[in-house]
Order: C-alpha cells, then structure tokens, then sequence
C-alpha cells in the first residue's frame, strides 16, 4: 500500500506527513501536511478574481491568467503549523492534537506579491498587508461567518521570496492546497501563508481579525507585564526520524538519522545526546544548509552496553539559536520546537554494523522523488484529494 497523510480529523481534513517515509529532502506534494480551519472551497478558475484595494492608489482586480503572465520566482521552503507536536505537550491545550508531521518541504513557485503591490502604488500610510482566503465558516467563540484572513507587516510582504505561488513541486497547485493560488511566506510558520487567496487590503492600522488576534497568538513577559504577540517566523526544531518510536537496538554501530529546521536561517549544527541532554555530540548535516530549508542530519551512535538510553536532539541556526530542551508555557499551543527525549532500548541479542549513509545517494532519492512528483498526471492528483479539505 503506497503511503499516505495520517489523518488527524476528517472534517475539515487535517493530515499529517508521514516523516517515516521520507526518501529525501523534498516532500511529495500527495504526501504534504494539510491544515484546515474550514471545508475546502469550491473554485472556479475561468471566474476567480484576486481583489487588491484597501491603502492604494491603483485597485486592481487580477484573473488567473494575469497572475500566470507575471515574472514568476521559485523559494524551496520548509512549511510547518504553529500547533506541530501539540499532543506531545504535557499541559494539553487545545487544537488539533497534532504529532510530528504536521511539515513538509516543498518548492514553491509563483510571482513575488511586491510585483502586485507596486502595481497596486500603494499610499505612505499603509501599516500592514492583509490576506483573505475564500474557506469561511465559525468558530464555537465565534459564532457568525468569517473568512480565514491574516496580516503580515509591510515589509515581510515586500520581501522578495514572499509569494504568490500558483505551483508546488513543479506542478499547479491542487485544490488541497490553495488553488489557484496561496500565499507563500517562507520562514514563517504556515498559518501565514493564506490559501485560495482571493483579496489583498493594504491597511493603515493593525489588523485584529480573529486569527490574528484571539488565535495564533503567544505571550511573552516584558518590563511592563505580559504583552501578546502574533505568531509569525518559525523557530528552530529537530526531529529524529530514526530509531523509530519502540524501535530495538542493538550493540555495535548504530545510525540516528532526522531533519532540522530553523525558519528563515539554514541550521549549522546539530548535536545528539544519548544520556538525556547531559553530555552532547554533533552529527553530520546532509545535503544543503539552505536558508527557509530543513535538512538531514546522522549519527553514527558506538553503543557497548545494553539497556535504555535518553536520546536526545537539538539544532543551531546559523543567527546562533539554539532549540530549548523545555516547552515555553507563554506558547500555549503554539511554537512547540523544545527537544523531545526518545528513550531508546539496546539489546545484547542483537548486533548491528550501520554506516554512514552515502550523501549522493541521499540527493538522487531527493531528485527521484521530486521527477516522480512532477510527472505524475494532474488528474490523478486532482482525483486523490477530490473533495477531501484543503
């Protein structure tokens, strides 16, 4: 049976990327998380309209086609939900009880929004860039009808790599995941990047919509108290992929393997510890260290006595950001990035002589799986998520 998202509730969808089964350094765009807050719209592409007004002196109402006809730009980027690993919180909040898998790394392909706002000249007062999508529904604290819409600050919205992607992994996107188009903010956790994007308002003030304001938002303690603060760019996290959870060991050579991540900066280290956090090593990085991008680490673990041991992984952005060992309470469900431990059992009955894994191998994985992605037929792709959310 080929693999599949893990379902973590059915209404709207909300699935998980199997990091199991990842074979290299891109993830399939059929394997790539989903997250809804609503059902899936229906979109027509011959009468979809991007509206672009608010703070501008040049409204604009774009079709499909004019967006197609843009210089388009492509950003490889990690994309993960600020509620990832929610269910690994001791303190439970509320949210989808994700796991591990709720990220993928993808390329994304589209026009740079700057292009649109440029044309849109918008006036000396704009504040904030807000960003509708056409899923609606309510919410149980909020009861009457409302788009999912967020903001980002004027200049994260000029940056260049923040997009207007109307392709992921080579192929248009499908309806799962925001087509015709979503916006794509690289570096920042994916509650940012708005699907079936369908109006732009340039805004003097900030905005407070109940995405922005009520969810996804975190506290932090200042000189004057706790002050709220909406979540925005990712934080560094590490993942170990391999022993998997319950996984038996043996004595002799044992190879961990995992991926990290660190938002806007590549990671430069990543170090592994087997007694709990007390002692630390650093492992390998495989394949690129690239800015927005996760990537692969290993170690070869020399294990010669048996019984449980504490493993334990945590990442360096190349800014010098280390991924905490504890879980931020001013998170609340939110930015869970600390190191998990993963206590692990090796046996004397077995014995075990991994090695290094082989870096070219590792890349032509990456490169098949990306070829075998992009040649799969539209249609089936189409027909895969029909109907099924985001």
């Amino acid at each position: 049976m080929p693999e599949q998202r893990k379902t973590v509730t059915s209404l709207p969808e909300n699935s998980e990327t199997p990091l199991d089964e990842l074979r290299g350094w891109l993830t399939p765009t059929r394997l790539f998380f989903v997250r809804n807050h609503f059902d899936m719209p229906h979109v027509s592409q011959a009468s979809w309209r991007l509206q672009v007004g608010g703070c501008v002196k040049q409204p604009l109402s774009l079709t499909y086609e004019d967006l197609q006809a843009l210089p388009e730009r492509s950003v490889l980027a990690t994309m993960e939900c600020a509620g990832n690993g929610r269910s690994f919180l001791k303190n439970k909040a509320a949210g989808v009880p994700w796991g591990a898998g709720a990220i993928g790394h993808a390329e994304w392909t589209g026009a740079p929004l700057r292009i649109i706002l440029e044309q849109a000249n918008l006036k000396p007062e704009t504040l904030e860039i807000v960003f509708e999508g056409m899923d609606e529904g309510s919410e149980p604290d909020h009861l009457d009808t409302m788009h999912f819409a967020r903001s980002l600050p004027l200049e994260k919205a000029l940056d260049p790599d923040t997009l207007l992607a109307t392709r992921m992994n080579g192929e248009p996107l499908e309806p799962i995941h925001g087509f015709p188009v979503r916006l794509l903010v690289p570096g920042w956790y994916g509650v940012a990047s708005v699907k079936w994007l369908h109006k732009i308002d340039a805004v003097s003030q900030p905005f407070r919509g109940y995405y922005q304001s009520v969810k996804y938002t975190i506290q932090r303690r200042t000189g004057t108290g706790l002050q709220t603060q909406v979540v925005g760019p990712m934080a560094v996290k590490s993942e170990i992929l391999r022993p998997r959870e319950a996984e038996v060991l043996g004595l002799g050579t044992n190879r961990l393997f995992g991926v990290a991540w660190a938002g806007a900066d590549p990671v430069t280290r990543v170090e592994v510890s087997w007694d709990g956090g007390q002692t630390w090593t650093g492992a390998d990085l495989i394949g690129p260290q690239a800015p927005y991008s996760w990537t692969m680490w290993e170690y070869l673990w020399e294990v010669a006595n048996p019984g449980e041991y504490t493993l334990v992984v945590r990442a360096v952005s190349a800014a010098g950001q280390v991924q905490p060992l504890g879980h931020d309470a001013g998170n609340g469900g939110y930015l869970i990035h600390h190191s998990r431990p993963r206590v692990t059992r090796v046996e004397r009955s077995r014995r075990v002589f991994d090695q290094r894994a082989s870096a070219d191998l590792l890349m032509y994985d990456m490169a098949a799986f990306a070829e075998e992605n992009r040649r799969l037929p539209l249609d089936v792709e189409l027909a895969f998520s029909e109907g099924e959310g985001i």
